[in-house]
């Protein structure tokens, strides 16, 4: 039980923001505060809990080492700037805050699964309040989002139960840290199963070719909700994809790295190609984040310890960078939720502190030396080189350099000299959105300048032997 009480802390805030919501109607960020505590409560004390031995726990169903408190750190990030994002904002609806810690839960959930049950409900209490969240704005564009989020998330659900109801057939066993001494066989239904369960998380994760509904979920959801599927849905899924073959298949994994190298550079390319033409700021950095997942895939693709360690470096970087630019779209949407490269214009001469911020997101997105995305890039291609997969290395080289003329376009239109845009004009700055861009820049630049401590702590987690006694 003392290994769940994040979890558990998280749950009682939500619980108890909901009977705020319900007792004491008039204040209304009575409910944002109490969730805002127990997130950062959880936080707390997942770190203290960061020397723990590595065991499984609940009838091995569940895993508690230094990888899943990481992932519990990074979702609980995420979970923050998100909420701080929608601080006061009486348009999303009360029960925002409550929504937003359920879904958290099943992020940190993913994050410690060591079962495949576990994986499916991680995944399904991840993604049932966002299907709600993204139509919060109560718009007919977030009521399409949230339609077409709704139906593409149950689709991929059915994928993925159906590959685990197969994975069971196969092996007799839910448990995937049993699978490496099952494996030999090489059944075909191990195999299908397996493969419909990467499917079922990369429609998760926005793999391409299952893509297709991130621009527009992106587009029609509103900023902070857009702000955690881009950070903590990325995380849960990735981490869990990697968790699951490299504790499950590692003895296998000549059948399935190849698959992911392919996705991977695939990923890469295609996102940051889509995103090249875009003129709305949000499908923009939807595209991108597809993009972004490609180059995730690179770690678990190399089948190793660095890619492993690169992968989970990689998150918050881009991480910091999501909360940097979506925290600016947040400032300059005011009440509205569309934001095109048009209404940046002007933006470096009007609003210099906030166009510093996006230039640096932006520029931490592209790989460019002394921000945490180019550190976080040389990490994943000094991974491919080392495991001896030269297509994946210039899959990272060609999608960065892709990447680089999409993220230049919105830094272009901000220098042009030019009436600045009436939305720019109206920005209004609040605490919680000066907390957030905080810490991203000073996060972004500080993984560019100086990454040893946080290096030190990803080459802790990412060792994913020990339950197999390798």
């Amino acid at each position: 039980m003392r290994y769940l009480i994040p979890e558990v802390v998280v749950a009682g805030g939500a619980l108890l923001a909901l009977l705020a919501i319900v007792l004491v109607p008039k204040a209304k960020s009575l409910g944002s505060w109490i969730v805002l505590l127990a997130l950062l409560a959880a936080g707390i004390d997942a770190a203290t809990m960061w020397h723990v031995t590595a065991s499984l726990f609940m009838s091995n169903t569940l895993a508690i080492d230094q990888y899943s408190i990481l992932v519990t750190e990074l979702v609980l990030l995420a979970g923050v700037s998100s909420l701080l994002l929608a601080w006061n904002a009486d348009r999303f609806g009360e029960e925002f805050p409550v929504l937003l810690a359920l879904s958290v839960i099943g992020m940190m959930t993913l994050g410690a699964a060591a079962n495949l049950l576990a994986i499916f409900i991680g995944i399904e209490l991840l993604s049932l309040p966002l299907y709600i969240l993204a139509a919060s704005s109560r718009t007919q564009a977030g009521g399409e989002a949230a339609l077409k989020y709704l139906l593409l998330g149950a689709f991929s659900s059915g994928i993925l139960l159906f590959g685990m109801a197969l994975l069971y057939g196969a092996t007799s066993t839910l448990s995937f840290v049993a699978y490496p001494a099952i494996t030999a066989a090489n059944t075909w239904l191990l195999w299908s199963g397996l493969a419909l369960v990467i499917v079922g998380i990369a429609f998760k994760l926005a793999i391409v070719p299952f893509h297709m509904w991130v621009p527009d979920v992106y587009e029609g959801s509103p900023t902070p909700v857009t702000n955690f599927m881009a950070f903590g849905t990325k995380v849960g899924a990735a981490v869990i994809l990697l968790r699951l073959l490299a504790f499950g298949f590692y003895t296998q994994d000549g059948s399935w790295g190849t698959l992911i190298g392919y996705l991977a550079v695939l990923t890469m390319i295609v996102g940051n190609l889509l995103a090249l033409p875009q003129m709305s700021l949000k499908r923009l950095l939807g595209y991108s984040g597809i993009g972004h997942a490609g180059f995730l895939l690179v770690g678990i693709a190399t089948h190793s310890v660095d890619g492993a360690e690169a992968m989970m470096f990689y998150l918050l970087p881009y991480g910091l960078a999501v909360m940097a630019v979506f925290g600016v779209l947040r400032l300059i949407e005011g009440n509205g939720d569309e934001v095109t490269l048009s209404d940046l214009k002007g933006m470096a001469y009007r609003q210099p502190w906030l166009a510093a911020v996006l230039i640096v997101g932006m520029l931490s997105f592209a790989g460019i030396p002394l921000t945490g995305g180019f550190v976080g890039k040389f990490f994943l291609l000094q991974a491919a080189l080392f495991a001896s997969q030269p297509g994946l290395a210039v899959g990272i080289v060609v999608g960065t350099l892709v990447g680089l003329f999409a993220y230049l376009r919105p830094l272009q239109m901000m220098f042009q000299r030019t009436e600045p845009s009436e939305k720019v004009q109206k920005v209004r700055w609040t605490v919680a959105s000066v907390v957030v861009l905080t810490v991203a820049v000073v996060g972004t630049i500080g993984l560019g300048v100086y990454p040893e401590p946080f290096v030190h702590i990803v080459s802790h987690s990412a060792d994913f032997y020990w339950l197999t006694g390798g």
